[in-house]
């Protein structure tokens, strides 16, 4: 298991250190996660610099396009376009365009390589449609936590078997099984303690 959607203390908006979230996913039996840190790169490196026995870290970030967010995962380094060209950015830099979230906040206007159908923190009806989504523009899928707390990480996962970073993205783009999710009571209370974080932050978006 992997959960493809994880940020840290090196997001504006997450809570904990990257190598103690490791720690807690593995001791779940998780095998990896992508750190997908808003705009930054700085949380992926820290974790995949503490070299976690068997447990792989692929680096990552989460952009925006538009009103789009995108997880670029597998690159190399960090992405600096805020336009459809990061897609191409993001294949540049060894990586793949993961379509985050869709139906939370927006509805999709570009193409990305992958669909995240399953999201810790979006409602059953949202990751419903993503689900849909994907499965209408044949589009691989993805589920992650997009954890910002501890308490979030796991609650999502992707099925890979892979020992490498170009071995996970070959899994996902193959067609990975996913599952989890927490029904309804989940998402609201990750939503409370997100407006809770946004107001402590001086109401400072990300």
């Amino acid at each position: 298991m992997f959960d493809l959607h994880i940020h840290t203390c090196y997001s504006t908006d997450g809570k904990e250190r990257p190598e103690k979230i490791a720690k807690y996913l593995k001791k779940k039996g998780f095998r990896g996660m992508a750190i997908v840190d808003h705009d930054t790169m700085k949380g992926a490196i820290k974790a995949r610099n503490e070299k976690i026995e068997n447990f792989l870290i692929i680096p990552g970030m989460e952009i925006k396009i538009g009103k789009n967010h995108v997880l670029a995962i597998g690159v190399d380094e960090e992405i600096k376009s805020r336009d459809e060209d990061a897609i191409d950015e993001i294949h540049d830099k060894g990586g793949i365009a993961i379509l985050a979230h869709p139906f939370r906040f927006y509805s999709p206007t570009i193409e990305t390589d992958v669909v995240e159908i399953i999201n810790g923190r979006s409602l059953p009806s949202q990751n419903k449609r993503a689900r849909e989504y994907a499965k209408k523009i044949g589009k691989p899928v993805s589920a992650g936590s997009d954890a910002h707390f501890l308490w979030e990480a796991g609650v999502a996962y992707t099925m890979l078997n892979a020992e490498s970073v170009d071995e996970a993205i070959d899994e996902i783009l193959k067609g990975a099984e996913v599952g989890g999710g927490k029904g309804i009571i989940h998402p609201l209370k990750c939503q409370a303690y997100a407006l809770a974080s946004f107001i402590g932050r001086g109401f400072k978006r990300v």
